[in-house]
């Protein structure tokens, strides 16, 4: 046929894939397994149509980098090493100011100032990380607590707590208290707004628990279960369900509203004690510029001015800083009893008023004498408070003239002394002239109120007081508050979930996970059985020892506690067997056919689903003699088979192999080899090798096979040397997997040329007289080591493959090897030995796949293959090597001398030699003029 271009059609070749290419009709260029790792949905080949690009395009490809970011984000929001700096921030953010007030003093701050940066960052891009990469987090109960948790870093910033709640200096705000009582009550406050930050971590800490909850493999040791009571409640926890997700965020966010709505509300409803009445620091302001007024009026009455100052002395001593410094005196009360400390004292006024204040704080300056004589009266005083002393430093501090100069936040130019301008060995290390060198909640002031708004406007006294000490004390139990809240908030998690979860939740979320689990591999319902059997066993074991303990003890006469089973465990145990039967009636081949099935939401069951295209190696494994032994055997034959399917399946799944179908005398395994690189395809291949070694290995090994070669009647149709024997093809190419079938009844299998090419692979090792036969599409992927091991025998063209393939065999002799005269073994083979079978299969699966060394080293260790190889020697192979070089090569006189020579080199006859000889015999060993080295394969002549 003519196409419209005038270009002849080419029929499409047997050996094309369906969609490997654009168009169906055209020559198609076979590309190597390695780079044909991919599944392919099986579609009708559209011809290429050519568009423009358009707004269209434009927007798929903005949706497509939306979609790469947003993948990039899930990960990185799940990423173990995101989530663990995320936590140790989070502990940072609740702890960090404590901190800064318990143990520095405020030049550290700039420090704390990053690090605040450094979490407001961080946070702020988890926002936005989990955004984008959670679909359930936006508009969420847990975005808008991590949006305000986020935003209250912004108030441990110095520059803006203090611009927010720093108490102001100034006289006309601060005159009736109220400005601190409502700062300090907002300040605690903003404290427990802070403790919102304990959710971030609060979710942290639950993920974390989820994820060291995840069961680990426990194994069989010395043919016991390992007695653990706890191990039998454990389940896998891969994916959260949605009810147990809905739940779990409803009962953790009222946890957290209620808890923390307390702790906002509570403080505000509360009285202060400030509100009940005047503090004595207000008091003792009043006091003393009551006393400088009559003093100032009375200049000439020495008595007056001494009232003054020691009113001045009794608010410093009454507010001794260094009475809490051990300078108190027995076990009275005293200053170091209370939390804030006068340490400053001055004039204060406007900055135009400077020359007044200047006057002022001279004539307002304390005596040395007085200062002494005061100082040395409260070391003896005895009274129930007793006032402390002062150091020596800090009592001529105090009688020194009033010069340091200072300013507030208000602007008001302030000048006085300070107790604390000077180091003082052993109790002032931290020096500190005026207020401002102190963080703003770490010094209150106090002015006189007894004045009025002229006498403001001109000077007026200033107390400073250092409050360090109370806002350590403050920080140390905002700590212990933090924890303590953490703590309350997941016991009260766990109380108000704890019953649902038991009863309810855990069990329908199990069944969720096993359901979901069977959904996306339908082959894990094996495993699942097994860890079903296992936490069985292990009740029953620990069941066993509750009775006999309870029969020891006289009181409890052997009473047995009966517990029945809830309708959930029931279900669950059920969900599991129907999983098991469908991995076991599917196999690999239909895990894709019952996952689309249990994705699909409607109710209706469609399991013609669409099959796709694998890339694998492809065994068949052959019963020889079959016909012979089903006559014989009649209906033993299905134990026969199945006795000869145990070995060969369970030898295939340690090699990651898979069993596809077993048709009466043959077993299709598949080895996938699509998704997996070039050095696990290798390893599969060579894996496929060595899993029919070992089944050839052991079904001569077997004792119950053995009883077959005394069987009368297979002795009398086959000889008296017969035995089971199994043959062996290798093939490596695309397979379409899917189901066969209609509504009525299916198979899942597969389909393609490839696949006949194995089964003529494996019919071909009757041709050649070979156990193992395997072709060049499989040895492409070997290593050298395992090339050595296998024999190049011929070259043919197989139906159904564009190029001819070389073949190999695997020279291996079964019969040398015999049933080990070993005992019977004293046990029922039941349920109990059936899974230890699997559990050890499982662990030697494991074994060989992350065994660092080849596949031949495997093999050359193996005592049974030793034996099986000892007849083929060097000579032997060398010299068939060269005689299949001359064959190859058109010399077939020499290479009938060769082969006949290796024909009887070996205790049978060589299969391979006979079989080129034959070849060669029937052109009476003259090499046809148009020879290559290959021939068609007799078998699809």
């Amino acid at each position: 046929p003519i196409c419209n271009t005038g270009t002849p059609l080419m029929a499409p070749q047997a050996w094309a894939a369906p969609g490997e290419e654009e168009t169906g009709w055209h020559p198609v260029t076979t590309k190597p397994p390695s780079q044909r790792l991919t599944t392919q949905k099986i579609t009708e080949a559209p011809a290429q149509i050519v568009t423009p690009k358009g707004p269209s395009q434009k927007n798929k490809a903005s949706r497509s980098k939306f979609l790469k970011l947003k993948r990039k984000c899930a990960v990185i929001a799940d990423n173990k090493f995101f989530v663990a700096i995320g936590t140790l921030l989070t502990v940072w953010a609740l702890m960090g100011d404590d901190l800064k007030m318990l143990l520095t003093e405020k030049p550290a701050d700039p420090i704390f100032d990053s690090l605040v940066i450094v979490n407001l960052v961080f946070f702020s891009a988890e926002v936005v990380i989990s955004s984008l990469g959670k679909d359930d987090y936006v508009l969420s109960f847990f975005f808008f607590l991590d949006i305000i948790s986020t935003a209250t870093l912004l108030l441990d910033l110095s520059a803006v707590a203090e611009g927010l709640f720093g108490q102001s200096d100034d006289i006309s705000k601060a005159r009736s208290s109220k400005t601190a009582r409502v700062g300090a009550k907002m300040g605690r406050v903003v404290r427990v707004i802070r403790l919102l930050r304990i959710v971030k971590l609060f979710k942290a800490l639950s993920a974390a628990k989820k994820e060291n909850n995840k069961p680990q493999d426990k194994k069989i040791l010395d043919g016991e279960f390992e007695d653990d009571e706890d191990d039998a409640e454990e389940e896998e926890v891969n994916k959260e369900s949605v009810v147990g997700k809905k739940l779990s965020d409803k009962m953790t966010q009222r946890t957290i509203i209620v808890v923390l709505s307390m702790l906002v509300i509570v403080p505000l409803l509360e009285i202060e004690e400030s509100d009940k009445m005047p503090s004595s620091g207000q008091f003792g302001a009043d006091l003393v510029i009551e006393r400088f007024r009559v003093a100032q009026a009375n200049s000439t009455d020495p008595q007056k001015r001494l009232s003054y100052e020691k009113s001045v002395l009794k608010m410093m001593y009454y507010h001794n800083w260094f009475a809490a410094q051990g300078q108190c005196r027995g076990d009275s009360s005293c200053p170091g009893d209370f939390h804030e400390d006068v340490f400053w004292v001055g004039i204060g006024g406007k900055e135009n008023q400077l020359p007044v204040l200047e006057s002022v704080a001279s004539n307002a300056s304390l005596s040395l004498s007085t200062v002494q004589a005061w100082n040395a009266a409260t070391k003896d005083q005895d009274m129930r408070f007793n006032f402390g002393s002062m150091p020596d430093d800090a009592v001529n501090a105090l009688g020194s003239p009033w010069n340091t100069r200072c300013s507030d936040k208000s602007g008001n130019r302030l000048i006085g002394i300070s107790l604390l301008g000077a180091r003082i060995s052993g109790l002032v290390s931290n020096v500190v002239q005026c207020a401002a060198d102190l963080r703003f909640n770490e010094a209150s002031v106090v002015f006189p109120t007894l004045i009025t708004e002229d006498e403001r406007d001109q000077w007026f006294f200033v107390f400073y007081s250092d409050k360090r000490r109370l806002t350590k004390l403050e920080a140390g139990m905002s700590l212990l508050t933090t924890v303590f809240i953490c703590v309350i908030l997941c016991v009260a998690s766990i109380f108000f979930t704890s019953t649902a979860n038991v009863l309810v939740l855990a069990p329908v979320e199990k069944m969720i996970k096993k359901v979901e689990a069977i959904r996306d591999n339908p082959l894990v319902a094996m495993q699942m059985a097994d860890d079903e059997f296992k936490r069985e066993e292990i009740a029953k074991n620990h069941k066993k020892k509750q009775s006999e303990k309870r029969c020891r003890d006289p009181r409890s006469m052997c009473r047995e506690s009966e517990s029945e089973l809830n309708e959930t465990v029931i279900l669950e145990k059920t969900i599991i067997k129907l999983g098991s039967l469908l991995a076991l009636g599917f196999g690999e081949a239909g895990a894709n056919i019952v996952s689309s099935t249990m994705m699909n939401s409607s109710v209706g069951v469609n399991v013609m689903v669409q099959g796709s295209r694998v890339d694998c190696i492809i065994g068949i494994a052959r019963i020889l003699n079959f016909s012979t032994a089903t006559e014989v055997l009649q209906g033993k034959v299905m134990t026969f088979v199945n006795q000869i399917a145990e070995i060969v399946h369970g030898e295939v799944d340690e090699c990651q192999g898979a069993v596809n179908k077993n048709d009466g005398n043959t077993f299709m395994i598949i080895w996938r080899t699509d998704g997996r690189d070039e050095v696990e395809t290798n390893k599969m291949a060579e894996m496929s090798i060595f899993a029919f070694t070992r089944c050839a290995a052991s079904i001569s090994k077997s004792p119950l096979l053995a009883t077959y070669q005394t069987h009368p009647g297979l002795q009398q149709r086959l000889g008296k040397d017969c035995r089971v024997e199994l043959s062996f093809g290798l093939h490596c190419g695309w397979a379409i997997e899917g189901a066969v079938g209609s509504e009525f009844k299916i198979d899942a299998s597969y389909i393609s040329p490839n696949v006949s090419i194995g089964a003529s692979v494996a019919q071909a090792t009757n041709l050649y007289g070979v156990n193992l036969l395997v072709s060049q599409a499989v040895t492409e992927f070997c290593s050298k080591q395992m090339l050595g091991l296998l024999r190049k025998i011929d070259k043919v063209i197989i139906k159904g493959s564009k190029d001819p393939l070389e073949l190999y065999c695997l020279d291996l002799n079964s019969r040398a090897i015999r049933p080990p005269d070993l005992p019977k073994l004293p046990i029922t083979w039941n349920s109990y030995y059936r899974f230890a079978s699997r559990q050890f299969n499982e662990t030697e699966k494991s074994r060989l796949w992350t065994a660092k060394n080849s596949m031949v080293d495997v093999l050359k260790s193996d005592p049974d293959f030793e034996r099986m190889r000892r007849d083929f020697s060097s000579q032997f192979m060398h010299t068939f090597s060269m005689g299949y070089q001359n064959y190859s090569q058109g010399e077939w006189k020499v290479a009938r001398t060769l082969l006949a020579r290796t024909r009887n080199m070996l205790s049978r006859e060589d299969g391979p030699s006979a079989a080129l000889l034959r070849f060669m015999e029937y052109f009476k060993f003259q090499a046809p003029a148009d020879w290559h080295g290959v021939h068609p394969l007799e078998s699809d002549q």
